[in-house]
Order: C-alpha cells, then structure tokens, then sequence
C-alpha cells in the first residue's frame, strides 16, 4: 500500500515518546513493504522533504504556529496528497488536527485514525466545562466528527473513544524495537561516566518528568535509600542534567533517542512510577501506552511500576517485575531494597521480560496489528 501518515504536530529527529512512536511506526511499516509518506512540523533549519529510513518525511508549517492551530495545516496536506495519490491516510488523533481526515474526505479515500488520547472528556475537565459554555460543544462534536468520518480507529484502551465508535475501534499496544534495544548494549563506560560505583545497583527512569510519570515519588524513595551505598539512581530525560538531589545519582537531562539503547541497557533495574491522581484524563482508564516500560523489558531488565490494568497485563508479578504502591515512596523503596539484595532474582526477572516483550510488544507487532487493519479498510 501507499499510506500517507499524517502526524504534523510530531517533530522529528525528536526525544518524546509521541516522536519515537512516528518514527517506528513509519519505520515498521515501511519494512513491511509499505510506501510510507509521514507529514510531520517543520523546525527551523530542517528541509521540506527528506528521504530516510526508507520513508518520505514531508514538513509543514501553518500559521499561528501553536499546536492548537494545527488543522490549519490541510492544506499542505491536501498539496502532498496530491502529488503521492496515497491507498490511504492514517492520522495521529489530536484535538485540533484532523487535517488527514479531511483530505481523505475530499479524495474519497479510506482514512484510519490513530488514537493515543482521550476523544472524550474525563470527569471534571476544564475543556469540556469551556465547551458546554459554548452552549453547541463545538468541540465535542468536531472531535466526534473525526471518529464518524474514516474507516476505522486504533487506541490502547477502547474507553478513551465514544461509546458508538467502539465496534469500529482496533485495541493496539506500543512497543520496543527489540533490535536496537537488547542487554548486548550494556556499557561499564557508560555507568562510571554517571558516576556509578561498579558494583552498585543502578536503577533507571526514563521520560518526560510529566507530572504524573511520579518522578517525585522516585525521588522520594531514592532519598529514604541514601545510606545504601549499593543503589543508585539514573534519570534520563526532563531537560538539564544534574546530580541527584539529595540522593545518590544523576539526572542526564533529554536525550538523543539513538542514544537511549545503551543507556536502558546500562542500568540493572527500569522504574515507571506513575501517579495517576495527578492526571484527570486517566480517570477514563490508564490510556497511556508505557514505551519506556517496554524498553526496560527489551533491554532485559526487572521493571518497578504500579499494580494498575493494563500494565498487569504486560508485567506479571514476580515473573517480569514488581508493584509497589501507587503514590507510596516507601513501597517503592522497599522494592528496590528486595531487588538490591537479590541479584538472581533480578537476572531471571529480567530474562523473562524480554522474552514476553519479543513475543507480545514489539514495534513489529503492533505494525502487524496497524497493517491488518489497514488492509481490512483498503479492501
């Protein structure tokens, strides 16, 4: 198939887990035999069109340039449909996009929407508040205007689409790229340039520092633990770097994502300790795709997170981690402490998740899942 993947508020080269997921997506179905054509932002400096990866990367502007506008962009889109007269258009859901759907509309062609956030409003949202002030809920109704019009829809969770659109709605989950991602990575170099003592236990989280990826319950947890000379903590992301405040470790600051294999792979524990409370739309079930979850796995290690569906599902107890209790430092620490002490049970943790990471979550699987349902509305 020709697909014209349509990401615009997505800039690549990129570190966010929204620009790696747009990357091994196009990636992945490009190996596949796919003629991929992705529409992602255009950064100063960067050229309108760039061959790589066996994927044509077209970059758009549109004026304002803030996120919100990003519909402005159709009609960049409907020029680069035109010249690559695409089988289908994929588009990664946002609230102001939906310049993909549009240009499938006009050109009378299947359209697939991919969906990785709520298209309904959580209880109590200020969004929809604003709305229904608007009396019409233009908003509401432009959102479920994209879910009426293409073909089909892919999400983590069925929850986070309208009840309506359900039947017509694929339950994928992200990925690893198992290849670039494996325990071979591992690098003593790399652990004494953060400052690591060679025998300690270096436990790693990776991410955006968002609020609720719960990085101050980590940090918490790695205070209560500075008298264990044996552990230390590693974080990567979350702009500069710095030394560990008040703990034993570093902070890296953002990363490069090419550089992220040898770093997971550094580390002998991954960490992912969200704290939902601090996001309303996971009132709506936790939507939130955990690539960094999946990395840890791919990269053969234990991973700390907390008991709540569907990250049960993808971490079974004592087989490829451990839970502790959300929002609860001392929980955590304690998971550490078990970890620490334990370095068998690690290595058969770790073992055992990349096994189950190949077998069920990798960037190939879920573009196997993408291509069945592209194929499916093509047909």
């Amino acid at each position: 198939m020709k697909i014209l993947y349509v990401a615009a508020d997505q800039t690549l080269p990129g570190a966010t887990g929204g620009s790696v997921h747009v990357l091994e997506v196009a990636r992945g179905l490009a190996a596949r035999g796919h003629e991929m054509h992705v529409v992602i932002r255009r950064g100063a400096g960067q050229p309108a069109e760039e061959r790589r990866d066996d994927v044509t990367w077209h970059r758009v502007r549109w004026w304002p340039p803030q996120r919100f506008f990003r519909w402005r962009a159709t009609a960049a889109v409907a020029a680069i449909a035109e010249r690559v007269l695409p089988d289908v258009i994929m588009e990664r859901y946002y609230n102001f996009g939906g310049e993909g759907v549009a240009v499938a509309t006009q050109r009378d062609i299947p359209a697939l929407l991919e969906v990785n956030s709520p298209v309904l409003d959580h209880p109590g949202s200020l969004k929809a508040a604003v709305d229904r002030a608007l009396v019409l809920r233009p908003m509401r109704r432009y959102r479920e205007s994209l879910c009426r019009q293409v073909a089909a829809l892919v999400a983590p969770l069925p929850e986070i689409v309208p009840l309506w659109a359900r039947d017509k709605t694929e339950t994928v989950t992200w990925g690893a790229d198992v290849e670039r991602f494996q325990p071979r990575h591992r690098r003593v170099e790399v652990r004494r340039a953060w400052g690591a003592p060679d025998d300690a236990v270096v436990v790693l989280f990776s991410g955006s520092f968002r609020p609720w990826h719960g990085v101050h319950v980590l940090e918490q947890a790695a205070r209560s633990l500075t008298h264990r000379t044996d552990l230390f903590f590693v974080l990567a992301g979350g702009g500069e770097a710095a030394d560990g405040q008040d703990y034993r470790g570093r902070r890296l600051g953002t990363l490069p994502y090419e550089r992220m294999p040898e770093v997971v792979a550094s580390a002998d524990v991954g960490v992912a300790p969200y704290d939902t409370r601090r996001l309303g739309q996971l009132r709506l079930g936790f939507y939130w795709s955990p690539l960094k979850i999946f990395e840890y796995m791919a990269s053969g290690l234990p991973t700390v997170t907390i008991p709540r569906p569907p990250l049960t599902e993808i971490i079974r107890d004592g087989q490829e981690g451990c839970f502790f209790g959300e929002g609860d430092a001392r929980s955590l620490a304690n998971v550490f402490t078990r970890l620490a002490d334990d370095a068998p049970l690690r290595r058969r943790l770790g073992q055992s998740a990349r096994e189950r990471v190949i077998a069920h979550y990798s960037w190939a699987r879920h573009c196997e899942q993408l291509e069945r349902v592209l194929q499916r509305i093509t047909s």
